[in-house]
């Protein structure tokens, strides 16, 4: 049994937890079922095993860090491999599970788990369930999706980033960049900039967690101080993460901090000098190359660890790379010069165990997400309004149906009812 912040992680308890299930078919219920204690010890290990290799957002390490958040976790066996997920109370419309998974390769793949997932949830007290997969992004399965009851849901992860390939010598993968990438860390190189492996102290974690802060600014959500300071620590501690510091004439000027998980390397977090305090749109390495020499190290460095990929987390879709309107333009500018391909995924997608319930969650968070970017509540607050154009749970088809598709929807809806209270009367 694992122990994290006063939390004893185990299968039974959160079992216990949740209520037994009972009352589905024998096929259904071998499908989806709660790890055992014993599989929860051993958790990396089987997440390592799946089809997809796991990623870094399903290992212990960061179910731990996400523990200290406030989570609950739900560690599940779907089709006998391991998938991470968090239970997520919402006043009044009840809780849901977000799932870091299943590994599934194809949609027609996930539509096969519909059915056992709800059945699962529902048994269990859930209104509905949340799926953040690898597949990637493809128009037809997304049609497939829809046309099946699934509508798309923020998610807790990127759906769209640059993974940059390790394999093959130090000079292949230097290679690979793009000229400006390689130019600027020459140029580094030459202006002294220096990169180091610093151990995640709390004094060193701290000066992190500053820096990423005032590179936020708000404008993408971070843990709070303590939270950030144990989830650095956590994962040094296991052997799966480094923080580093870059340096110029004396100064730091930028840090980062990279987690590791079997052969995958994650860019977890970064910060660097404002060019002004309190301007987080405003860098201030100016032509050092300091962010480009910084990432050439990580790339050393998790190459020496065994890793064969490395995922820059969070770009924008390949559709608005270039938009000079979307609020993560630089960023992508400065990803994609590490690698030419950026990685959309097909997202996030909530299977409604409750169907109403669901849907209630569902619209309360469009509204929300609306009203966050809404161009006159934001001159109210004195805040600058970006929406972000690849918020495509935000687009009028999955907010505001047309008549065929709320014909649709009510009939996926007393479907699922039907479907759901045939199961309970089991």
């Amino acid at each position: 049994m694992r122990a994290i912040g006063g939390f004893a992680l185990k299968g039974p308890t959160l079992q216990h937890r949740y209520g037994k299930y009972s009352g589905l078919s024998a096929g259904e219920t071998s499908r989806v079922r709660f790890a055992s204690s014993a599989e929860v010890d051993q958790w990396d290990d089987l997440v390592l095993q799946n089809p997809d290799e796991g990623t870094v957002y399903r290992s212990a390490a960061n179910i731990d860090g996400m523990v200290l958040q406030g989570y609950l976790p739900v560690y599940l066996i779907v089709d006998n491999f391991a998938v991470t997920g968090f239970r997520v109370n919402v006043s009044a419309f009840g809780s849901m599970w977000v799932l870091f998974g299943p590994p599934v390769s194809t949609t027609i793949e996930l539509l096969d788990l519909k059915r056992p997932l709800a059945l699962f949830a529902r048994k269990n007290g859930i209104s509905a369930v949340r799926v953040r997969t690898q597949i990637r992004s493809d128009a037809v399965g997304e049609d497939l999706l829809f046309d099946s009851g699934l509508r798309r849901v923020p998610a807790w992860l990127d759906d769209h980033t640059v993974i940059v390939d390790l394999s093959g010598t130090e000079d292949e993968v230097f290679a690979r960049f793009k000229k400006r990438a390689r130019k600027s860390i020459r140029r580094a190189g030459r202006a002294g900039v220096t990169i180091e492996q610093v151990d995640a102290t709390v004094a060193n974690c701290e000066i992190m967690f500053d820096m990423l802060n005032a590179t936020s600014g708000g404008r993408f959500s971070i843990p709070n101080r303590s939270a950030s300071i144990s989830l650095f620590q956590r994962f040094e501690a296991s052997n799966n993460g480094q923080l580093f510091f870059a340096l110029h004439e004396g100064e730091i000027v930028a840090t980062a901090f990279v987690a590791t998980f079997g052969p995958n390397a994650l860019y977890l977090g970064a910060g660097s000098l404002r060019k002004e305090p309190g301007e987080a749109g405003e860098c201030g390495l100016g032509s050092t190359g300091a962010a480009y020499i910084m990432q050439w190290e990580i790339m050393r460095w998790a190459r020496e660890q065994g890793c064969v990929r490395y995922d820059l987390d969070g770009t924008p879709s390949t559709e608005h790379a270039l938009n000079p309107a979307h609020p993560r333009q630089g960023v992508g500018q400065f990803k994609t010069a590490f690698s030419d391909e950026i990685v959309d995924y097909i997202g996030a997608y909530q299977i409604s165990a409750h169907p109403i319930r669901g849907w209630l969650m569902r619209q309360v968070e469009i509204v929300n997400g609306r009203l966050m970017v809404s161009p006159g509540l934001n001159r109210v607050l004195g805040r600058t309004a970006r929406p972000n154009p690849d918020y495509v749970w935000l687009n009028r088809r999955w907010a505001i149906p047309t008549a065929a598709g709320i014909t649709r929807s009510v009939r996926n809806s007393l479907g699922s009812l039907k479907m759901l209270s045939t199961h309970s009367e089991q």
